[in-house]
């Protein structure tokens, strides 16, 4: 909004996302060189000669607002906070609420004078949990076979006794535009799983490569072969798992929806016996059967690349199983439609291989609504019933 005519350009090209300015015919005046993914333009100050811009940070379990001054490109936090922050800007550029969390802090909202910085709370929650009986979450760093850093969740029971071997629900998604692990309230945690471990369980969650807001080199391993960078991360959490003294590795179960329902699946068939009981929900079975746009954003396109989509296919490898699984489809699931489930079972009948399936008649790619509690209901019985 200065007149120039220019134009900013969201690019990858040194690794992360950054924005780059242009003028109208093309020509490139410079760019923003952060080591970690500018991931949203906010808007402008008022005469235009600074960008407010949302990115990872140098942690990237975190997320901050910037000041971004288009002639030099430097950028400036205006949060400070650890957290994940998330904000609006007024139109002329002046004000900005900034509404954020953290494992520490459950929700506070403040006006921000983006001039100086100066800040006024405007909403500050309290604990929500604070009379309830919940466990601890510790957030952690491990590594991949390759040295890189992963970033990991684990929720333990109350009144944890270090002296005691539990069982672990391992619940994974691993895919793109997906990340799990955040320095936010619960560190990301939905509900349910505070609830497990209040049942007796630890409850484990790995961002592998693949997953997002760690820049392209980690989204990107996965390119032409989903679920085996993957498969190897989640491999490198379970190893670390059973290097822990209160860890019953003979009690391990996996459990993911989508994406997440794929690398369950894949897990139980490529790395048999680790898991005794596993839990899919809307699972690609075969990327050739999964929707264009994205498939061959990642896997290029079935003549491109047949070893990557064979490697993928589970219907293959299901004489693999070992453990109880339980295979659950909406019925009406448009993204992941149910002829993936019915592939696979079909390859199941064909091998003698004893599987549970259960359907949500009604619901599409995940089941929402009061069914939301019968599908956690169910998910909980079938872990309880074969840990």
């Amino acid at each position: 909004p200065d007149g120039s005519g220019d134009f900013l350009w969201f690019s990858q090209r040194n690794g992360f996302n950054n924005l780059y300015r242009y003028s109208a015919e093309g020509l490139l005046k410079g760019g923003s060189t952060a080591q970690f993914p500018i991931t949203e333009l906010l808007g402008f100050t008022e005469k235009g000669k600074t960008a407010i811009v949302a990115a990872h940070g140098p942690d990237p379990k975190e997320r901050h607002i910037y000041r971004l001054d288009l002639s030099s490109f430097q950028l400036t936090a205006l949060t400070q906070a650890p957290g994940t922050h998330r904000a609006q800007l007024s139109a002329d550029g002046n004000h900005m609420l900034d509404e954020w969390s953290s494992t520490t802090v459950a929700r506070k909202t403040e006006l921000v004078r983006v001039g100086n910085g100066s800040r006024t709370v405007l909403l500050e929650s309290t604990d929500p949990l604070a009379r309830y009986t919940h466990g601890k979450t510790n957030l952690g760093t491990l590594e991949a076979e390759d040295g890189t850093p992963l970033h990991y969740r684990m929720i333990l029971p109350p009144q944890f006794d270090k002296t005691r071997r539990y069982p672990v629900l391992i619940y994974v998604y691993n895919g793109p535009h997906v990340q799990l692990v955040t320095n936010s309230w619960l560190a990301g945690a939905p509900i349910w799983m505070h609830s497990l471990a209040s049942d007796g369980f630890i409850v484990f969650t790995l961002d592998g490569r693949g997953s997002a807001n760690r820049g392209k080199d980690f989204e990107q391993a996965i390119h032409r072969n989903l679920g085996q960078i993957e498969m190897a991360d989640q491999m490198a959490g379970v190893d670390w798992l059973k290097r822990q003294p209160y860890v019953d590795d003979s009690r391990l179960a996996v459990h993911g929806w989508s994406y997440g329902g794929f690398m369950t699946t894949s897990l139980m068939l490529e790395h048999p016996g680790v898991f005794r009981v596993a839990v899919a929900g809307g699972s690609v079975i075969d990327w050739q059967l999964y929707e264009v746009m994205y498939t061959e954003r990642y896997m290029e396109s079935p003549e491109e690349n047949p070893d990557g989509y064979a490697r993928a296919a589970l219907t293959s490898k299901v004489d693999r199983l070992q453990g109880k699984i339980l295979l659950i489809h909406g019925s009406d699931d448009d993204v992941v439609l149910l002829q993936h489930s019915m592939r696979f079972l079909s390859s199941c009948i064909d091998q003698g291989r004893l599987v549970d399936f259960f359907v949500y008649p009604g619901h599409r790619h995940n089941v929402h609504g009061k069914d939301r509690v019968h599908l956690m209901k169910k998910v909980f019985d079938y872990l309880f019933n074969h840990i």
